[in-house]
This record gives C-alpha cells, sequence and structure tokens, in this order.
C-alpha cells in the first residue's frame, strides 16, 4: 500500500514538473517560435522516451520471462525517438538520415523478437494482465490517436476562426503527445515494479524451498505426512 501512494505520488509531481517546464518555455519563447522542433517540449519527449527504453531494459534485465517483451519495448521506443529527432538527423547528417536509422533499429527488433517468438508470445500474453499494460496502453492510444486528432488544423480553425494560431495547435497536439509519453514512461515503471515484485517472490521460494530441503522438521505437516507414509 504505500509502495502504490509513494509512485503515485511520484507520478503526480512528475507531471505537474512537466506542466512547469511547458509553462516557462511559453513565456520565454515569442509565439512565432513556440513549441518548433527545437522546443523544450519536443526535448521532454524525447527524454521520457529514452527513460522509457532504460525502465524497460532493467525490467527485463531483472525478471528473465520479460526479456523478449522488454526487448520488443525497447526497440519500440528506440524508433520513437529517433522519430523525434527527425529534423536534427535530417539537418545535421543527411536528408533521410531518420528514416535510415528507424529502419534498421526496426529491422533488428523484429530479427530479435522472430528469434525469441516463442518466449515473446508467451511474456505478451503474461503482460496483457497485468496492470502496467493498461497503463502504457493508454499512454499509446493518447500518443497514436488523441494527440493526432486534437492536433487537426481544421478543428482549431473552427475554434478560433479568422484568429487561428499555429502556435495554440502545437501547444495542444505536442502536449497532449508529452502526457502520452509520461503514460507510457509510468507504464514502464510499473513494468519495473512487477520485475522486481516477481525477482522477490522467486527468491522467497527457492529459500523456502531450500529451508525445507536441509530442515525436514520445519517441513509442513502436510509434507512430513506423505514422507512417512513412503517410508
Amino acid at each position: 500500500m504505500a509502495s502504490a501512494a509513494l509512485r503515485f505520488t511520484f507520478y503526480i509531481l512528475f507531471l505537474g514538473t512537466m506542466v512547469l517546464l511547458v509553462t516557462w518555455e511559453a513565456r520565454r519563447q515569442p509565439g512565432e517560435v513556440l513549441f518548433n522542433e527545437n522546443s523544450i517540449l519536443e526535448s521532454l519527449q524525447a527524454i521520457l522516451l529514452f527513460l522509457t527504453a532504460a525502465s524497460a531494459y532493467l525490467a527485463g534485465h531483472i525478471n528473465e520471462s520479460d526479456t523478449p517483451l522488454a526487448s520488443l519495448l525497447v526497440g519500440i521506443a528506440s524508433i520513437a525517438a529517433i522519430r523525434e529527432f527527425d529534423f536534427a538527423l535530417d539537418r545535421y547528417v543527411f536528408d533521410g538520415a531518420w528514416q535510415a536509422l528507424a529502419l534498421l533499429v526496426a529491422i533488428l527488433t523484429f530479427a530479435l523478437a522472430w528469434h525469441h517468438r516463442k518466449e515473446l508470445k508467451e511474456a505478451v500474453l503474461s503482460f496483457l494482465s497485468r496492470p502496467s499494460f493498461g497503463v502504457m496502453a493508454s499512454g499509446a492510444l493518447t500518443v497514436l490517436v488523441f494527440s493526432r486528432l486534437m492536433g487537426r488544423q481544421v478543428l482549431w480553425k473552427a475554434v478560433m476562426h479568422e484568429e487561428y494560431i499555429r502556435s495554440v495547435k502545437n501547444a495542444v497536439e505536442e502536449s497532449c503527445e508529452l502526457l502520452g509519453y509520461s503514460l507510457i514512461f509510468f507504464g514502464t515503471l510499473e513494468l519495473l515494479h512487477e520485475a522486481f515484485l516477481s525477482r522477490k517472490k522467486a527468491r522467497q521460494t527457492r529459500s523456502e524451498q531450500t529451508s525445507q530441503a536441509t530442515n525436514p522438521d520445519k517441513a509442513s505437516p502436510y509434507l512430513r505426512k506423505n514422507s512417512e507414509l513412503h517410508v
């Protein structure tokens, strides 16, 4: 209970910090360049994707049964992060650099997933029944569906009419995207928490089995009774 309350408090403070940073940027940047490709908001999205990949990797390292799933999540987060840096990659590397890099990561991710497809299927089926999946799925829907729908020009032109300001549309769309990435990050943190719990449970089980093997007198009455019957 205390752990859940602590995580919930962290999520509230985290989201509050995101909003404060976006507000700070809105106050210091002129309207015509507000929330562009070099904005703090875009950087926050990239940082969240990096944290998501790192958390997923750590979860897979702690709980080996989740390793195939974690590898898939790391690959997807990496591709999304590359997409967020499309402007910089195309400008400072070469035109189309982000597509080439994203394709390379996608191929490696698919190859790894195919190689461990049996284990991945079991991990995904287990993941679908966990709380972390619900949080992560909510974030994915926010990024892929809700933010796109809220960022349509036709919507904001209908709202503001002749006073349409593109930076307002960008602010809403990118903020919704930031919320979605935050939820995905929270989902990987919940996955990481589940990995710690799974490892703790496995250690307790091994400890009990070892204790019963070395101290038969401490075994359960049922096990002692069966042992006596076999004798």
